[in-house]
């Protein structure tokens, strides 16, 4: 056998070796939302692994009536004294500019005893928010905030126009200062925090 013929062969074996690792990490990484259980023993029909930040999105979608009822997870919270998270919908449906016209699910740290964390909605009119309590646009109901091993999940119903298949979210997190939510990190992950969600048939 040529020693070419050998390092040809050699190489599409590495390839498909290669290929099987990256196929495996990939499922892995897809699965992660779907194998967890919440506390309350809530179930989803779809769920997703959001990318650039350790957060998880669940819902159930009815297209019909637009109901949507949502659980959208963000892990890795050390202190959730000063910590705000949230996850919102750009009605306009602008991927490239969704933070203005945003309307969001909002967690800050609770002011009140026997409470970690407390939800309310904001609508998102500039760059230079400080995610003030707000009206959205959309219906909602059942607004629920919970802390648990580390981790915020902002429960949510919320109605859709009907027929909706598919809109652009966003997801942050940022520090609180004086009870009052700050600026989030300008670095690459958090400023590609957003994408185009399938609600119905989601790509696999």
């Amino acid at each position: 056998m040529l020693v070419s013929d050998m390092l040809m062969r050699v190489a599409f074996c590495f390839s498909v070796f290669t290929s099987l690792i990256l196929t495996t990490t990939a499922h892995t990484q897809t699965c992660r939302c779907s194998k967890y259980t919440f506390p309350n023993k809530e179930v989803f029909a779809t769920c997703r692994d959001l990318p650039h930040s350790p957060s998880f999105l669940h819902w159930t979608y009815q297209p019909a009536t637009g109901n949507l009822d949502i659980a959208f997870r963000h892990s890795g919270i050390e202190n959730p004294t000063n910590t705000w998270v949230a996850w919102a919908i750009n009605p306009n449906n602008n991927l490239i500019q969704a933070m203005p016209g945003a309307q969001a699910l909002v967690a800050v740290p609770a002011q009140t005893c026997g409470a970690v964390m407390r939800g309310y909605t904001c609508s998102i009119s500039s760059y230079n928010t400080v995610l003030e309590e707000s009206n959205i646009s959309y219906p909602y109901s059942n607004l629920m905030v919970t802390f648990q091993n580390n981790e915020v999940t902002i429960f949510a119903k919320l109605t859709l126009p009907k027929c909706t298949t598919s809109l652009v979210h966003l997801w942050q997190s940022g520090s609180v200062s004086d009870s009052v939510p700050e600026v989030h990190d300008m670095a690459s992950a958090n400023l590609n925090s957003k994408e185009i969600l399938h609600l119905v048939s989601p790509p696999t």
